[in-house]
């Protein structure tokens, strides 16, 4: 890394994926709770001899030699962190305005040398990162982490007081049936039920005392909801499907696991879900030879994603399965986050699945490609029907793995029509990329630079560059900063969609609440009625950026005054009241939010990247 890309990523600030630290009186203390935490995370880099004025950072003075070398002592020593994961060139000392920054890049720290710690006691010293900060990890999370690290898959773990009588004979009966006409001359077809379950993994036999008992995958896979609750008490499974994209409507279909109308388990949930999945794709039919083909590409796909699921969940994780289909739209989510960081997730050819033999069981009736292909797979049944790429993401507290498919085009006319009439003569200087960006950015609520690089052959910097241009425009406005920016559309977007339900596909994002009569109209009047806005909220949260030390209760009116004109993130509040995001969020918000006076735009997705709040009154009067 040379200067220039340090510069950029200083004047991008912190984010979850990057902490500075002035570092002016030595090593920081708190330097080992963001290595643990990046480790723990996604990786991130630390970089020294950066201060924070505000909402700007600068390089300072500092000795970068003494800082280096006192960092590898400390990294190096078992007292200290319980490993090191780092190789000599993940610490370098840059130069920038004649000032020494040291950058420290750290890993994602691979499943069996999870959890990095502080100290000796991993439940009391490994911490995770989110786009707060570091934050203690529960005890819960650092067992699910001890727990990732055996070689032994948990779905092979033999459970010796649950045998047949907790299976549902149906769906075992259903299995050797798809088994049998699939593979007619196995000899498996022959064996006698208990050998046959033992051969495909679903019992087993602890060596040790020679006692029978189903493994977790057979449990899981054909067992009675009431017996798999019993062993796994936050097991739930659940299908919702939404006919249209009207705000507010109820789902059309749904399914659960606990309704006591059906078994219960994955097998019985997979063929539940997976016709609905399918049954109205609309996918032109394929021809072999002179024989109509119907499935396709993207049903494969579908089957694909929904096996994954299955197979990559974390079972002892919180909230369970949730498989989702909408209008343009499927979501596959599962408890627990990937075995493997999500860059190689997404390049596909290596597969760590946490449930094997569930694996084994779906690929021995044809569901499921071999390890590693799942992803590569989908891309390319998505890129065939020039879909926008699926997105693969992880969320912590709880963790869990979120794969969503959207069957809209790369450049729907929608989109395109939205832009050309809010930007008016203007639309024809973008560039194609520049289009695809601002598309993106609709279809999706925000853009990132790695949902960028999934769309288009450029590298990041490139892609940089095409965003930073876009930013300076005033067509894109970042949210957080470096690698981790999401990029939203600005205001005059936002009155537009508002204005118009043709385009209301971004009216839930912070400014709902500027709906009016002459929303629609694109011109003078949206960029008055904005700065209206910005003048008052600026005269509301005037005392407080004048006056470093106010009354709480001082603190709490303003706030909750600033959130009634409309939703504001963090980020917001901070400028505006000329407070640190951090204390900001400990002290008040969390606060006003206990006590049910401020309200999230995004209740059901705390970590939402575009979390705003609002007053209780606001919110109220919305819904």
């Amino acid at each position: 890394m040379d200067a220039k890309d340090l510069l950029r990523i200083i004047d991008d600030g912190e984010n979850a994926e990057l902490e500075c630290k002035a570092a002016k009186g030595g090593l920081p203390k708190d330097v080992w709770e963001t290595y643990s935490a990046f480790a723990n995370t996604n990786g991130g880099i630390i970089l020294l001899g950066v201060e924070q004025k505000g909402q700007e950072f600068f390089p300072v003075d500092v000795d970068a030699k003494k800082l280096v070398k006192d960092f590898w002592d400390g990294i190096n020593n078992p007292q200290r962190i319980s490993k090191n994961i780092l190789v000599d060139r993940n610490v370098e000392i840059i130069e920038v305005d004649g000032k020494e920054i040291v950058r420290i890049y750290v890993p994602r720290a691979s499943r069996e040398d999870k959890p990095i710690y502080i100290g000796h006691n991993p439940f009391t010293g490994t911490y995770r990162r989110n786009y707060e900060g570091d934050y203690k990890c529960t005890k819960e999370e650092v067992q699910r982490m001890i727990a990732d690290q055996s070689p032994i898959p948990q779905d092979s773990k033999v459970l010796p007081n649950y045998g047949l009588n907790d299976l549902n004979m149906e769906s075992v009966r259903s299995y050797r049936n798809r088994f049998s006409s699939l593979k007619p001359d196995h000899p498996w077809n022959g064996l006698e039920l208990k050998e046959f379950l033992y051969k495909i993994g679903a019992l087993g036999r602890l060596r040790e005392t020679n006692e029978e008992g189903l493994t977790l995958a057979g449990l899981l896979m054909f067992g009675e909801e009431r017996s798999i609750t019993e062993y796994l008490p936050q097991y739930f499974l659940e299908y919702r499907e939404k006919s249209s994209d009207v705000p507010g409507e109820r789902w059309t279909d749904r399914i659960i696991s606990s309704d006591g109308t059906w078994s219960g388990n994955l097998y019985d949930f997979y063929f539940k879900v997976i016709r609905r999945l399918t049954d109205d794709l609309n996918i032109p039919f394929q021809m072999e030879g002179l024989f109509r083909k119907d499935d396709t590409r993207v049903h494969a796909a579908l089957r694909e994603a929904l096996v994954n699921t299955l197979a990559h969940a974390d079972y002892y994780g919180q909230r369970g399965i949730v498989v989702e289909k909408e209008k343009m739209l499927f979501r596959f989510s599962n408890p627990g986050v990937l075995r493997i960081p999500l860059q190689q997730a997404l390049k596909g050819g290596i597969s760590d699945p946490r449930n094997p033999t569930i694996f084994k069981m779906f690929m021995l009736i044809g569901l499921g490609e071999r390890a590693g292909s799942g992803i590569e797979n989908i891309h390319l049944a998505w890129k065939e029907q020039h879909w926008t790429a699926p997105e693969l993401i992880e969320e912590f507290q709880p963790d869990r793995t979120i794969l969503t498919l959207r069957t809209t085009s790369l450049l729907p006319q929608e989109s395109v029509d939205f832009l050309k009439a809010v930007l008016g003569k203007h639309y024809k200087f973008l560039t194609n990329d520049e289009v695809l960006i601002l598309v993106t950015a609709h279809q999706e609520n925000y853009v990132t630079n790695t949902r960028l690089q999934s769309l288009t052959d450029k590298k990041s910097d490139e892609i940089s560059k095409l965003l930073s241009g876009l930013v300076e425009k005033g067509y894109l406005e970042p949210n957080g900063q470096g690698r981790g920016t999401k990029y939203t559309l600005t205001e005059m977007f936002h009155q537009k969609s508002i204005g118009n339900s043709r385009y209301n596909r971004i009216s839930s994002g912070p400014n709902v609440n500027n709906s009016g009569p002459n929303a629609a109209n694109s011109g003078p009047n949206e960029n008055e009625q904005t700065k209206d806005h910005e003048k008052v909220l600026l005269d509301i949260s005037e005392l407080a950026r004048k006056k470093k030390r106010l009354n709480p209760s001082e603190m709490d009116e303003i706030i909750l005054n600033l959130c009634a004109i409309k939703p504001l993130t963090l980020k917001e509040l901070s400028q505006l009241l000329n407070r640190q995001m951090d204390p900001l969020r400990k002290k008040y918000i969390s606060r006003l939010l206990k006590e049910g006076k401020l309200e999230p735009l995004y209740p059901e997705q705390i970590n939402h990247p575009k979390q705003a709040y609002m007053t209780r009154s606001l919110f109220t009067n919305q819904h």
